[in-house]
């Protein structure tokens, strides 16, 4: 009854469950600690209820051992339940052999079964409600006041034909009924006053919560002593009246003043030494009762204390509870504020005068949000979407929680604006909306916002608004300046490719016109020296002309890899046509080509990166595919070029091949790569054993990867 588990969504406790006191006595000596603990309460208690009976044998006022027995089990693990019922019943029998003059060991035995069986069905019907004992709810402590009145009855039900046997022939002037009831109220009596105080004085919780700690040892001495009067005017002097049924009013409002000031757990523990006091009073003939202690003078003090007991019991949990909650609230609304304010995105609440209709046209909810919709709270950030913000926390003035004054929705503000505009996309969402962009300047500059909004919509009518928007300023000119940069980049990419375009060109015209030329004169020596040599040098004329056709030949691919014939004269068309006869002359592929174009529509870095494309292409084919044919398209106008390599070979998993392997090279990325470059796509349509279809689509005009014809063939000689 001290609190809640701090636990999130944990139910609220006020005992500790069996895990917390065996972590509790673990320390301690664990189960032995409990068991001989439990030893000394329980015979403290005996003794105790045995000095309320008039005489040892009849039914107690009240017998608090039966708190301690059940509240004991109800904590424990069952495991330990065996060795506390057999202390119990030790400390039972022992106890009795103290008290009763005629001790009689079968009788005694089946008064403690009694009790060790009411103790066993209140823990075991408890333990089905919830573990460990918890009584900040309403259906737990009804749920309590359930077992232990069960747990009482049992107990006197087994107890009643025992006693009747001690009563001998004076059971036939005893009613049965009104014993029963006496029996089972003393038991329960006990239970009332003694387990919620075991149970409060093992609870942790009250470390958690202040509203649980006792504030001020000056007040519960007070209070103690104020009950204590109280105790001593009600029941002590003799003038009181002598009928229970006019309750001792001060004793009353007395506990009523400790509920409201003390925690549950000074509470209970207060009343239930009053409750202790008053009855051992009233059991040697003080207080208002008659001095003969007749059974209907104990059944109503009975009433009394249990009707007491659970109305302070009930309240002080009560209030502790609310207690309890407020302060979370009030926490909770604290948390909130400080999130609002100190967020560094805007954030507000928009609230309606009156909800609005979702089915209302796009203008009327215009003019329904502008006539009675109200920016009724916002965060400090918003300031700088809402000039108006920042005036109402000037008017507000330094303390004050922000964004309590409401703002009138003002079309001229930018976020509104731009929410109008698409309220009709809005309307259709459920007035959820994502990603609304705006600017506002502030600051001196102009700043980027991405807003979302929520609203709120019940029974067919929007009921308010809530709205987030983050400064994407920052982000913005981030990525315009990689935009910028990438741009850059791109620019320094192709001025790379020019220059290699040129230096190879030059090489190729280098190669062509020194080389070649110098190679087709040493032919033509070489060619008079054997007319006019003997047979004899002859022969190694013959093999140097041999050994120099060779190198004229390897000369002429070099010139071809690094400048294709025609690519820079006659144009892609004529040049694709020429690789189609190279690659069928050196590599054994037959090229089925078909070729359609405008070559002026065609710039010169775009026909150099289709013919590498196309070459590097057939090249795989040639590796990869086990054919001896391909075929290639091309399609082109003004605007887009289309190109297509196909083949009917093995074919390959494009996602895992498409990176290459480590003895591949680069693989066809590098092949996507140049054609994304070009603003282009690249696309792959293959599996294996059923060939493969590469797709090129390139823009041409003033698209992306055009270069300067001029400056390209600026230097370069003419080829032969």
């Amino acid at each position: 009854m001290e609190g809640q588990n701090t636990g999130s969504g944990s139910a609220p406790g006020t005992s500790p469950a069996p895990d917390h006191v065996m972590n509790l006595l673990r320390g301690r000596g664990g189960a032995v600690t409990l068991v001989a603990a439990f030893a000394v309460l329980h015979a403290l208690l005996l003794q105790l209820g045995y000095a309320l009976k008039v005489n040892p044998v009849d039914p107690a006022l009240m017998w608090p051992s039966a708190g301690l027995a059940l509240a004991a089990l109800w904590v424990s693990p069952r495991r330990y339940w065996p060795a506390i019922l057999v202390v119990q019943y030790l400390v039972e029998i022992g106890t009795a052999a103290l008290w009763m003059s005629s001790w009689r060991f079968g009788l005694v035995s089946l008064y403690t079964l009694a009790n060790m069986a009411g103790a066993v069905v209140g823990a075991t019907l408890a333990g089905l409600g919830w573990r460990g004992m918890v009584f900040l709810r309403a259906r737990e402590i009804v749920w309590f006041v359930v077992v232990t009145t069960i747990g009482a009855a049992v107990s006197a039900t087994i107890a009643l034909p025992v006693h009747l046997a001690t009563l001998g022939e004076r059971a036939a002037n005893v009613r049965i009924t009104e014993l029963w009831q006496i029996w089972a109220a003393g038991q329960w009596a006990g239970i009332i006053i003694v387990a919620p105080v075991v149970a409060s004085w093992l609870s942790p919780l009250r470390r958690h919560y202040p509203e649980l700690r006792l504030r001020s040892r000056a007040e519960l001495l007070a209070l103690a002593l104020a009950l204590a009067v109280a105790c001593a005017i009600g029941w002590v002097e003799p003038e009181r009246a002598r009928s229970l049924l006019q309750l001792p009013t001060t004793i009353v409002l007395m506990m009523i003043v400790i509920v409201m000031r003390l925690p549950p757990r000074w509470v209970i523990t207060l009343f239930s030494l009053a409750a202790v006091a008053m009855a051992l009073i009233t059991e040697r003939g003080g207080g208002p009762m008659p001095a003969e202690m007749a059974i209907a003078g104990i059944g109503q003090l009975q009433i009394f204390l249990v009707s007491l007991g659970l109305s302070v019991f009930v309240l002080s949990v009560t209030l502790a509870e609310r207690s309890i909650t407020a302060r979370r609230l009030r926490e909770s609304e604290q948390r909130y504020r400080n999130f609002v304010e100190l967020s560094t995105e805007a954030m507000w609440r928009i609230e309606l005068a009156e909800p609005m209709p979702v089915d209302l046209a796009v203008e009327e909810q215009v003019a329904w949000l502008r006539g009675k919709a109200r920016i009724a709270e916002f965060s400090r950030s918003y300031e700088m979407l809402d000039a108006r913000a920042a005036g109402a926390r000037d008017a507000r003035g330094a303390g004050q929680p922000a964004g309590r004054e409401a703002l009138p929705w003002d079309p001229s503000v930018p976020w509104v604006a731009a929410f109008e505009a698409q309220l009709a996309q809005a309307a259709r969402q459920g007035f959820e909306l994502d990603g609304l962009r705006f600017s506002v300047d502030a600051q001196g500059r102009r700043h980027a916002f991405v807003a979302a909004f929520n609203g709120v919509v019940a029974d067919g009518k929007l009921q308010r608004i809530w709205g987030v928007a983050r400064d994407i300023t920052e982000l913005t000119e981030l990525n315009a300046s990689l935009l910028r940069e990438r741009e850059r980049l791109k620019s320094y990419a192709r001025q790379i490719v020019t220059a290699e375009e040129k230096a190879r060109r030059a090489t190729a015209v280098d190669l062509h016109d020194g080389i070649g030329q110098s190679l087709v004169g040493m032919a033509m020596t070489l060619d008079v020296a054997r007319q006019h040599a003997s047979p004899e040098v002859k022969l190694l004329v013959e093999e140097v002309r041999s050994k120099l056709f060779e190198v004229q030949e390897k000369t002429r691919s070099m010139i071809s890899d690094l400048s294709p014939p025609g690519l820079y004269e006659l144009g892609l068309k004529a040049a694709l046509q020429w690789l189609a006869v190279y690659v069928r002359s050196h590599d054994r592929l037959q090229v089925d080509m078909d070729v359609e174009l405008r070559e002026e529509a065609v710039p010169l870095d775009t026909r150099v990166l289709v013919f590498k494309l196309v070459r590097e292409l057939l090249r795989n084919v040639v590796k990869h595919a086990g054919v001896s044919t391909a075929r290639v398209r091309v399609r082109g106008d003004t605007q887009v070029l289309h190109v297509q390599v196909a083949d009917e070979g093995k074919g390959f998993e494009w996602q895992l091949d498409m990176f290459g392997s480590p003895k591949g090279g680069f693989g066809l990325w590098s092949i996507a790569d140049r054609v994304s470059e070009a603003g282009g796509e690249f696309n792959v349509d293959t599996a294996p054993g059923r060939g493969a279809r590469f797709d090129l689509k390139i823009p041409l005009g003033s698209g992306a990867g055009q270069m300067d014809e001029r400056r390209l063939m600026a230097g370069a000689g003419r080829r032969a």
